[in-house]
């Protein structure tokens, strides 16, 4: 089986493929907010790597959110390009969230909160139990600006020893004040890769291409412009 995942929910891109259980490519974006530009891009520099057509890919794994609302368009516009132009390809999307909880280390840790950069001040973070990736809790909107925000994260719930991963840690990082009960592990960037690994396959959805959106939790942040305020 061949495996072509996309990763378009944060600032980075990435584009992977996996054959037979065995990475066989993977292309990255080397600057920030390029997906529109250099996604695409991406996939063809990946599939030469990989020495493939795209008649030898039997599955899409796409990144489903949270994150950047554009981002995540562009994510869920090529994967719906790519099932148009080849039928039989098998669409599924993945939590972005637990695919970063999937590929931290969480040795030692009793729950694993993965992490993405949300709206200033915020990140949007899940909890995971670390010894079998179970979520904790729903996605979540952290207000580090919110004194108790660690308080809140399981209602109250003692927390235990916590590993921080992903792009969001250096956030939560400032926000703390000396916890050590608070580790910080990698990854820190989400990469397409980690889509495609066996110990996240069962958070995998399959749904209607023609009708999917990805997961945004937040509205796109829409500003007016001063020059023209009827825009």
């Amino acid at each position: 089986m061949t495996e072509l995942s996309l990763e378009t929910a944060t600032d980075i891109c990435s584009v992977a493929i996996v054959r037979s259980g065995t990475l066989v490519a993977e292309a990255m974006a080397t600057e920030v907010h390029q997906h529109a530009s250099h996604l695409t891009l991406l996939i063809k520099q990946a599939m030469e790597e990989a020495g493939l057509s795209f008649t030898e890919v039997d599955t899409l794994v796409l990144s489903d959110g949270p994150g950047s609302y554009t981002s995540l368009r562009v994510g869920a516009a090529t994967a719906k390009g790519l099932c148009l132009g080849i039928p039989r390809l098998q669409f599924y999307t993945v939590p972005t969230l637990h695919a970063l909880a999937g590929a931290a280390d969480g040795m030692g840790a009793d729950r694993i909160l993965a992490t993405i950069n949300s709206r200033k001040g915020e990140v949007f973070g899940q909890l995971f139990r670390a010894r079998d990736l179970f979520p904790e809790t729903e996605v979540l909107n952290v207000r580090l600006t919110d004194p108790k925000w660690r308080g809140r994260l399981l209602k109250g719930a003692g927390l235990g020893h916590i590993a921080v991963c992903g792009p969001g840690q250096a956030r939560v990082r400032e926000a703390l004040d000396g916890d050590n009960a608070f580790t910080f592990t990698e990854p820190e960037t989400a990469l397409a890769r980690y889509l495609l690994a066996d110990n996240i396959r069962e958070s995998r959805q399959q749904p209607d291409v023609s009708a999917y959106e990805p997961f945004y939790l937040n509205a796109p942040f829409v500003t007016r412009s001063k020059k023209k305020p009827l825009l």
